[in-house]
């Protein structure tokens, strides 16, 4: 708690409705036994006789919360709340109070700043994150947990009870084993390191997006340092933006169809890519199965930056 006059603690949610349903009751049964503590039931006020005040508030309005000032505050529900509550509007609420701000939710995928924030906080100077999983807090019995398993179904299951970032995920096929590195903190900081070479990986898309993976082999291990999404532009600007970057780079990896010819030139994307420097190793085409497990076997030994890797 802090020592400054009239502190300021508000508790936000996704909207002001939902900050009622989760959070009020539970205010007002915590307080209600401090003297004199008064409660504003329409603007979910709780003020104590110290001076402190505790108010809950909605994230749909985020522009109506600017100007006040904070010591602390917990936002719940992350995954669903624009980014820009915090770095635009409570961060710098905080800042001449040098209050707190403690951050809460479900996981919701990992294509959202909860996950981001998450990840920001891995090693990071003031930050602290933790994982609550069910099966280890213990507060819910196995018996419990199973019928909700049995109801929910797996993926559903890991999302909401053990914190599962990719479990619910449609399509994500490698989905266990990114948890487990996940789980490891092998999704983190992964600095470039200027002494090794960078290789790279090609997916080619015509219509749909074209995606290149920049890594470093160290040992056995494979660190994945940076990731480049695009779509609508062809293989000049590819490498283009290839050249630069501030790497020395050693191999380049392309899928089998990198000798498929270009409409209208005649020429296969291999050729094209070798008059402008790029000499590309191309990856066999392999069995869906085969492929699958070749991934699932390489997905351990990876490292992956969290600050570059994003889609």
């Amino acid at each position: 708690m802090t020592k400054k006059k009239n502190p300021r603690y508000a508790y936000i949610a996704p909207t002001f409705k939902q900050a009622k349903s989760i959070a009020w009751d539970y205010m007002k049964q915590f307080t209600a036994k401090i003297p004199n503590t008064k409660f504003n039931e329409t603007e979910l006020r709780v003020d104590l006789p110290n001076g402190s005040r505790i108010t809950l508030l909605g994230a749909e309005n985020s522009d109506g919360l600017r100007g006040i000032y904070l010591d602390g505050c917990v936002i719940d529900e992350y995954a669903n709340i624009d980014g820009k509550l915090f770095a635009e509007i409570i961060r710098p609420a905080l800042s001449d109070r040098k209050g707190y701000c403690v951050f809460i939710g479900t996981p919701a995928g990992m294509n959202n700043n909860f996950y981001d924030l998450y990840q920001h906080a891995n090693g990071a100077e003031d930050w602290f994150n933790y994982k609550a999983k069910a099966s280890d807090t213990k507060i819910v019995d196995p018996e419990e947990l199973e019928k909700a398993k049995e109801v929910m179904g797996e993926k559903k299951y890991l999302q909401e009870f053990e914190c599962d970032w990719i479990a619910n995920i449609e399509g994500a096929i490698y989905g266990e084993e990114i948890a487990k590195i996940e789980d490891k903190n092998q999704i983190a900081r992964v600095p470039y390191d200027p002494t090794l070479p960078v290789s790279t990986a090609w997916d080619l898309g015509v219509a749909d997006h074209s995606s290149i993976i920049f890594f470093q082999q160290k040992g056995t291990g494979v660190q994945i340092i940076d990731y480049h999404e695009e779509r609508g532009h062809g293989l000049p600007h590819y490498i283009q933006m290839l050249e630069e970057k501030p790497y020395i780079y050693k191999d380049h990896f392309a899928p089998h169809d990198i000798d498929v010819q270009e409409f209208g030139n005649g020429k296969t994307r291999r050729e094209i890519a070798y008059q402008l420097g790029v000499r590309f190793k191309v990856v066999p085409k392999l069995p869906v199965e085969e492929g699958i497990h070749a991934v699932t076997m390489l997905i351990p030994r990876c490292w992956i930056d969290t600050d570059h890797c994003k889609t």
